[in-house]
């Protein structure tokens, strides 16, 4: 065989396997709809995907923190709101059920809603007990700590024995964008609770009430106005909880917005035009076949030569 036909079909086989190993990389962009699956592919760009994937990776971080306490503040308000309903219609009734006759008795109905303020005190979402601060596996209204009978001018917020609340003063925080970490959410140790479950553990372990008693109607009265500024501390805390939520979520949605721009930028650089792909790969099928054609006339040849 000639030197130059064995270096012919050497070099023919060579471009051969060239356009086969573009074949496969196209019909692999064509299946995944990515030019490369690795930095490698994007020799120009790698280090502006490097950059972009982190920038998402980012984003996403803290977009799912924001949702994560967006929850428990949501959990927070809607236990605070009906708390604040709950009181408020207490208080509202207070001053005709006080020395009420018939009926439930005013100590009874005060057992009543302190066992279910304690009971929304102790709400608990996915990372635990919402309102205890850091000791989140710790329920943090604990009514073995109230005082028996009491009174309406101590406070009862203390740890037990000492008080009903068994949580921590950790106050949470987390990082929701660069070099900002915010704190959020209230324990039920809030002077707004506190004075509610003050009042109703007075008024659950007093004795029957006498509108002709002077004391029973200056107690009745102090309780009263107790909670009266017990519903607007209740309402202004779920109102601040609400103001965190709307901020975060104007801040979750540049989040989104720069998450969006990272994404097409990198979906730019990585995904492939499969109309172009599709075009480029025909192309090279039809280079394929000459391909095989040309090394099928060089062996021909050499046969052809052969038998001479």
């Amino acid at each position: 065989m000639p030197i130059s036909t064995l270096a012919q079909i050497q070099q023919a086989v060579q471009n051969l396997n060239n356009l086969q190993a573009q074949a496969n990389t196209l019909s692999q962009q064509i299946s995944t709809g990515l030019k490369s699956q690795s930095y490698a592919g994007y020799p120009q760009q790698a280090a502006q995907l490097v950059n972009l994937n982190a920038a998402q990776s980012q984003q996403q971080g803290y977009i799912d923190t924001i949702n994560t306490v967006n929850t428990r503040l949501q959990t927070m308000t809607e236990a605070s709101s009906t708390i604040t309903t709950l009181v408020q219609q207490f208080a509202g009734q207070l001053s005709t059920n006080a020395f009420n006759p018939t009926g439930a008795t005013i100590q009874s109905q005060a057992q009543a809603l302190l066992a279910e303020v304690g009971n929304y005190l102790n709400t608990q979402d996915g990372e635990g007990y919402v309102f205890s601060g850091g000791a989140a596996t710790t329920a943090p209204f604990d009514p073995s700590g109230l005082p028996n009978p009491g009174d309406l001018a101590t406070p009862v917020s203390g740890a037990p024995p000492a008080g009903y609340y068994a949580g921590d003063g950790t106050v949470a925080q987390a990082q929701v964008d660069n070099n900002l970490t915010v704190s959020y959410g209230v324990t039920a140790n809030n002077p707004a609770f506190e004075q509610a479950v003050r009042v109703l553990n007075f008024l659950a372990n007093a004795g029957p009430l006498d509108q002709n008693n002077p004391a029973d109607v200056a107690n009745v009265n102090q309780a009263q106005q107790l909670l009266t500024g017990a519903v607007t501390g209740l309402q202004q805390l779920t109102a601040t909880i609400g103001m965190r939520q709307s901020q975060l979520s104007d801040l979750q949605q540049a989040h989104q917005s720069s998450l969006a721009l990272a994404q097409g930028s990198i979906g730019d650089i990585e995904k492939a035009d499969p109309a172009t792909v599709i075009t480029q790969l025909n192309a090279l099928q039809t280079q394929l076949q000459a391909s095989y054609q040309t090394i099928s006339v060089l062996q021909n040849l050499t046969l052809a030569n052969f038998m001479k």
